[in-house]
């Protein structure tokens, strides 16, 4: 499927993974020349506003709160931050736990280093032991596999059974995505590959042996929520804005 296909009618698409019984609807990539520099250098997101990475560490800190309250009530010990990316997830840990990280980009898994024990590759590529890791964070990487099956083999055997695994990812099937359509702001990122909507992320997850615990939508509580934002709700003719529901987050323990 082309991306301008499914940009013209994303609705249908989606409502075809309830029918089929499909996870996600696979689309073809548009490649990054700038991806290196992009962690480095100003990047322009959906909006063509310029954005800086190094310089957003305590917003996307903050826009994560909810995740560091949770692991308030988790056991410390071995923690794998897959797509690391610079590392803020792991420096922001307390002491006691066991910091790990995996990143595809070599720019940035050499920042993250002083931070965590960082391995360069991906899950497929890595090496880590059978039953390795209580906690697995994986926060928005998971639309940007091609084959998600096949990562989740790899997560199944390194993470201990009854260990957490922490999912973020875009809900293609959110309120904003169905209002705005081929507007969807999150489907002009040209590495979201593989979309998944809040029923299919549910689907995929028991099937590969996960019981959800719980589910987050974070919003009301980030930079995100704007008065800015909220008026943008009823131009539906323009880009859409950050938005309640478009980002999911769910917590779930192997059921090995």
């Amino acid at each position: 499927m082309t991306r301008e296909k499914l940009l013209a009618n994303l609705g249908e698409h989606m409502r075809e993974l309830y029918v089929t019984g499909k996870y996600y609807v696979s689309v073809p990539p548009i490649p990054d020349k700038n991806f290196e520099e992009g962690y480095w250098h100003t990047i322009i997101d959906p909006d063509g506003k310029k954005r800086d990475r190094l310089a957003e560490k305590d917003q996307c800190l903050a826009d994560i709160d909810y995740v560091f309250e949770y692991l308030k009530t988790v056991k410390h010990g071995s923690v794998l931050d897959v797509g690391c990316g610079l590392g803020w997830f792991l420096s922001a840990l307390p002491k006691g736990w066991k910091k790990y990280g995996l990143e595809v980009s070599k720019v940035a898994a050499e920042y993250a280093a002083k931070f965590g024990d960082i391995f360069h590759g991906t899950l497929l590529t890595s090496r880590y032991k059978e039953n390795m890791f209580d906690v697995i964070f994986m926060h928005h990487v998971i639309e940007h596999l091609p084959k998600p099956e096949d990562d989740f083999k790899v997560i199944k055997r390194i993470l201990k059974p009854g260990g957490l695994l922490i999912l973020g990812t875009p809900d293609f099937d959110s309120g904003c995505a169905r209002l705005f359509g081929k507007n969807y702001r999150l489907l002009h990122d040209g590495t979201h590959v593989s979309l998944f909507s809040n029923d299919s992320l549910h689907r995929f997850l028991r099937d590969n042996g996960f019981s959800i615990v719980r589910v987050e939508y974070p919003f009301w509580k980030t930079r995100f929520f704007t008065k800015e934002n909220l008026m943008r709700l009823f131009n539906i003719r323009v880009m859409s804005p950050p938005f309640y529901g478009n980002f999911m987050t769910f917590f779930c323990t192997n059921e090995k």
